[in-house]
C-alpha cells in the first residue's frame, strides 16, 4: 500500500501500547518524559519522521523516554545508530604509525561489527534498563508525590474511576497504567463530610480495586495487597455492605496471591456473611457482588487445596446466579456463565485438566459479559489443552483469547509463560501460527 509506514517496528510498538494515533503517542511521550524528569516535547511531525523510512537516531533522553514508553530499545524500534564510515576513519589515521594505526583498525572493526552495543555515555547505559510501566502506580501507592492531581470534582473522579474499570475489563492495561496514578493522587487530598465524603470513598473503593487488579494481572501481588487494603479502608468508611463485599473480593485475591491461602478464604467468607442479609431478587446489584465474592472465595479455596470448600462456594454462587441474567452489574460480570467459567479455572487449579475441559463445554462464551472474561475462558482452555499435550489446539485457544483481548495474551506474564511452554513442546515447528503468536507477545522463539 502507498501509505504503508516506512518504520513498521515503531508503528507496531506504538499500537501495542494502546496508542492508536500519532497524537495519542505524542501526548503519552510527553507524560512519560515528565515522569522521568525530562523537559521534552514531541510534535506529530516528529512522530511521523520516526515512523518514516529514515527515522534518524533520537538523542539520549528521547531514547530513554521511548524505551520506557514502548518497552523496546531504540534498535528494536527501527532506529539505526549512526556509524562512522570506516574509510573516513582509516584516512584520518594515515599520518600516524604503529600503535595509533592499530587503534584505528580496532575502532573501525568495532563499528563494522555492529554499531549496537558500545555505549558512548552513562545516559545510554542507563537507558538500557527498561522502565516498568507500573512503577508510577507503585510510587503513588507508597505515598510519593509528583503526579498531577486531576480531575478535581467528585463527578469527574467518579467518571475517571468508571472509565478505568471499563478499560481494565476490556484488557487495555497499558492505558489504565497511564491514567490511574493521576486518579489515585486526586483522590487522596479530597476532604469532605457526610454524603460528599461517602461519595468520594465509593469512588476510592473502585479505583483502588482497579489498581489491585492491574497489579495482579502483572504478577505483583504485594503491591496489589497495598491497593486492596486501600479499597477496603474506603469501603469501611462508606458503611455500605456492598462496597465492603466488593473490596473483600479484591482483598481475597491479593492475600491469596501473596501466598496466604487460608486467610484469603477467610476474607471471602467473612465478606459474604456481612452482605448475605441483603441478597434477594429485588436487589440484583447486591446479588452480583455477593456472587462474585463467592467465586473469588472458591478460587482461593482451590489454591489452598480445599476441594470441599471450593465446591461449596461454587454451588452457592450457582444458586445466586440463578437470581440474575448474565450481566455486568457493579462491574462484576457475574452470572451463570461466569460461574461455569470459574468451574473450569478451579478444576485446573486442583490439577484436573480433563474435568476443566468437560466444564468448558458447558460455557456459552458469547454470553460472558466482558472481553476480559472471554479471554480468560480461552486462556484456561489453552492451559487445559496444554496439560493434555494438545499443543495445536492450545494454540488455537490462545488465538481466540488474543482476538477477544490482545493485551491479555501479549502482556500478561502468565500467558507469555504458557506460550513459551508451548514453544518448548513444539520444537519441530509443526504449529507455525504459534511462532507468529510468540512474536506478537515478544516471547523468544
Amino acid at each position: 500500500m502507498a501509505d504503508m509506514p516506512g518504520n513498521p517496528l515503531f508503528v507496531r510498538a506504538r499500537v501495542a501500547q494502546g496508542l492508536h494515533t500519532q497524537e495519542e503517542f505524542a501526548e503519552a511521550f510527553e507524560g512519560m518524559a515528565r515522569e522521568l524528569g525530562f523537559k521534552l516535547t514531541v510534535s506529530v511531525r516528529q512522530v511521523r519522521r520516526w515512523e518514516s523510512r529514515k527515522p534518524g537516531w533520537p538523542h539520549p533522553s528521547a531514547r530513554m523516554v521511548l524505551q520506557a514508553l514502548l518497552r523496546k530499545s531504540a534498535e528494536e524500534l527501527g532506529f539505526a545508530r549512526p556509524v562512522r564510515n570506516a574509510g573516513q576513519t582509516a584516512a584520518a589515521g594515515r599520518p600516524h604509525d604503529g600503535p595509533v594505526k592499530r587503534r584505528d583498525f580496532v575502532a573501525c572493526s568495532l563499528a563494522a561489527v555492529g554499531a549496537v552495543s558500545v555505549p558512548s555515555s552513562p545516559e545510554e547505559v542507563l537507558a538500557r534498563t527498561r522502565a516498568d510501566p507500573l512503577d508510577r502506580l507503585r510510587t503513588v501507592l507508597t505515598g510519593a508525590a509528583g503526579c498531577r492531581a486531576e480531575p478535581s470534582t467528585t463527578e469527574a473522579l467518579a467518571w475517571a474511576s468508571a472509565s478505568a474499570k471499563r478499560q481494565i475489563q476490556r484488557c487495555r492495561y497499558s492505558s489504565v497504567a497511564r491514567s490511574l496514578p493521576d486518579l489515585l493522587v486526586a483522590l487522596e487530598p479530597r476532604r469532605g463530610s457526610g454524603e460528599e465524603r461517602r461519595k468520594i470513598d465509593r469512588v476510592a473503593v473502585e479505583a483502588y480495586h482497579v489498581a489491585a487488579s492491574l497489579l495482579l494481572k502483572n504478577d505483583d501481588a504485594p503491591s496489589a495487597w497495598v491497593a486492596a487494603e486501600r479499597s477496603m479502608a474506603a469501603a469501611r468508611r462508606t458503611e455500605d455492605a456492598a462496597a465492603v463485599a466488593s473490596a473483600s473480593r479484591i482483598l481475597t485475591h491479593a492475600v491469596t496471591a501473596v501466598g496466604h491461602h487460608r486467610q484469603g478464604v477467610g476474607v471471602a467468607v467473612r465478606g459474604t456473611d456481612e452482605i448475605s442479609g441483603g441478597v434477594s431478587r429485588s436487589s440484583p446489584g447486591t446479588v452480583a457482588v455477593f456472587g462474585a465474592l463467592l467465586l473469588r472465595g472458591a478460587w482461593a479455596a482451590s489454591v489452598a487445596d480445599d476441594r470441599d470448600m471450593a465446591e461449596a462456594l461454587l454451588d452457592e454462587a450457582g444458586r445466586a446466579a440463578g437470581l440474575l441474567e448474565e450481566s455486568n452489574l457493579q462491574g462484576t460480570a457475574f452470572g451463570p456463565n461466569n460461574v461455569l467459567l470459574h468451574r473450569v479455572s478451579i478444576a485446573l487449579t486442583l490439577g484436573d485438566a480433563g474435568r476443566a475441559l468437560a466444564e468448558a463445554r458447558k460455557v456459552d462464551v458469547r454470553a460472558l459479559a466482558v472481553a476480559e472474561r472471554r479471554a480468560v475462558f480461552w486462556t484456561d482452555v489453552a492451559r487445559a489443552l496444554r496439560a493434555c499435550g494438545r499443543v495445536e489446539k492450545a494454540t488455537s485457544a490462545l488465538l481466540a483469547a488474543e482476538k477477544e483481548a490482545p493485551e491479555e495474551v501479549r502482556s500478561r506474564p502468565v500467558v507469555r509463560e504458557l506460550i513459551g511452554d508451548l514453544l518448548m513442546r513444539d520444537r519441530g515447528g509443526r504449529v507455525p501460527v504459534l511462532r507468529s503468536l510468540a512474536a506478537r507477545a515478544q516471547v523468544a522463539v
